[in-house]
């Protein structure tokens, strides 16, 4: 009898060992998705910088058909270098890129001005 509860004791404890493990290797893969996920967003944001840069060099075409354009771009930089696009996430970023460019070259435009007023 004592065989027995030492038998469903151990059984016991190795289930809850076995959970619990299994438990922390779905969060680490999870995580390790994540962080993936997360360095090719930085990768394509960075590829995206000269894309805007080419876009803005247009002089008759629209900001929707320019951010169409980056998008394209930045799209098949995710594709060539097989990584997951996330449509949302990017088109985000774009806008943040190019309001943060308007910012400063606005600050960059009102300095110059204050500079010629004051000669």
């Amino acid at each position: 009898m004592e065989n027995l509860i030492t038998i469903i004791s151990l059984a016991s404890t190795g289930a809850c060992l076995l959970g619990t493990s299994v438990g922390f290797l779905v969060r680490l893969v999870k995580a390790a998705k994540e962080k993936k996920r997360a360095l090719q967003t930085i990768k394509i944001c960075d590829a995206v910088v000269p894309f805007i840069k080419q876009a803005e060099s247009f002089l008759n075409y629209s900001a929707i058909e320019k951010k169409e354009f980056v998008m394209t771009k930045a799209n098949q930089f995710a594709i060539e270098n097989k990584m997951s696009f996330d449509v949302g996430l990017i088109d985000g970023k774009i806008e943040e890129l190019v309001r943060l460019t308007k910012e400063v070259n606005m600050r960059e435009r009102d300095r110059l001005s204050q500079m010629q007023h004051s000669t």
